[in-house]
């Protein structure tokens, strides 16, 4: 992501921190997925943690979550929320997407909504690729704007080229997943939760 992404997160971060989940049933029944794919013993890394919820709802089902966002403002938020309950095996941790972290290697790591909103998504793939141990999975949550409405994908395009917005890429679902399979994963399943069936929870697995 670029600089003009950083700051436009950490100017957001308070509005971001307060915004309720949009649809909470949905969002347990990821979760509650996501557990099901993590061990006790597995080391995890969530790229664009936010301000850090699901890390530390997801932190009793593995031995240690390394949480990481742009925005240092969004991490300050995650740290204070870590303060205010007992979990012990999360670390926030400020950085960009495709910075490769000394924790590596992980077994698994995961990005919620965020590979819309990186500037080179091959790059960032190529980055979790490098931190995945051999065998291990990717699990991702992605907004595919190519396939919304006209209108939005026009504001978009207008909001880019007056440069007010940070990097969003028009994904459709197809080029998504060829991304992920080109970055060397293969796909193992593929789910939608609530009515977001225009934004694909895909499991992958590193290629050996």
């Amino acid at each position: 992501m670029s600089q003009s992404s950083e700051a436009f997160w950490d100017r957001h971060a308070p509005k971001y921190a307060a915004k309720p989940i949009a649809n909470p049933s949905a969002y347990e029944a990821k979760l509650n997925h996501v557990r099901s794919l993590l061990a006790p013993t597995d080391h995890v890394l969530e790229i664009g943690c936010g301000t850090g919820g699901t890390a530390l709802k997801l932190a009793a089902s593995c031995a240690q979550i390394t949480a990481s966002d742009i925005s240092a403002k969004m991490i300050n938020y995650a740290r204070s929320k870590r303060r205010q309950v007992t979990v012990k095996n999360v670390r926030f941790v400020h950085a960009c997407a495709n910075r490769t972290l000394h924790d590596a290697p992980f077994d698994k790591i995961m990005a919620f909504s965020l590979m819309h909103l990186v500037s080179d998504v091959p790059e960032a793939l190529s980055a979790i690729r490098d931190q995945l141990k051999p065998g291990g999975l990717f699990v991702s949550k992605t907004v595919c704007l190519n396939e919304r409405h006209l209108a939005i994908k026009l504001m978009i395009r207008v909001f880019r080229s007056l440069r007010i917005a940070p990097d969003i890429q028009l994904l459709s679902q197809i080029e998504l997943f060829h991304q992920i399979e080109k970055a060397g994963f293969e796909i193992v399943e593929t789910r939608y939760f609530g009515d977001q069936a225009n934004d694909p929870y895909v499991v992958a697995r590193r290629n050996v």
